[in-house]
């Protein structure tokens, strides 16, 4: 067995901003996945299917758009929208333009669901993130992120998502 580096070495500040960034990155979705499961009996990714449903526009969008949003397979996506779809709160069908696409459609239900959930869900984001950092933090949070962002988004079709979104949140209202 050798010591050899198994790929380029890392400084010690590199290894300790990667790791606090993975722990973070990881632990606060399993932590809001956590409370939404204890107190809605959905996880975060229905919760942020469920949103994204409720922002757009006739409460509908194709699943490709949607699994693009989500940053899933649209294999993942349709198992998550069938259980959706079994509850009542999604219900799926053909685009009147295109038959061959499938569109997902937040039902009353879901949207009952979906405000429900989301009160419960900010609170926890600012507690978890928010109500940690000041707005110098946030807005230097916000320079290294659009850094990163291209790094996970070639294709650029995400980044216009953080730009459009601007003043809407999730919200009740």
């Amino acid at each position: 067995m050798t010591n050899e580096p198994l790929g380029p070495e890392l400084s010690v500040l590199q290894r300790t901003a990667w790791i606090r960034f993975a722990i973070v990155a990881h632990g606060i979705p399993a932590e809001l996945n956590s409370r939404l499961l204890a107190q809605q009996g959905i996880g975060q990714f229905e919760f942020l299917v469920l949103n994204h449903l409720h922002l757009s526009e006739d409460r509908s969008m194709p699943m490709s758009r949607l699994a693009v949003l989500m940053a899933s397979s649209l294999s993942r996506l349709s198992h998550v929208v069938s259980r959706l779809e079994s509850d009542g709160r999604v219900a799926r069908s053909r685009s009147t333009q295109d038959g061959r696409v499938a569109v997902a459609t937040l039902t009353d239900r879901g949207e009952e669901l979906f405000r429900t959930a989301a009160p419960g869900y900010l609170a926890a984001v600012h507690e978890l993130f928010f109500d940690r950092l000041d707005d110098h933090d946030l807005a230097q949070l916000d320079r290294l992120v659009a850094k990163l962002l291209p790094g996970v988004d070639a294709g650029g079709i995400l980044a216009p998502l953080a730009r459009d979104v601007g003043g809407r949140t999730p919200s009740a209202g």
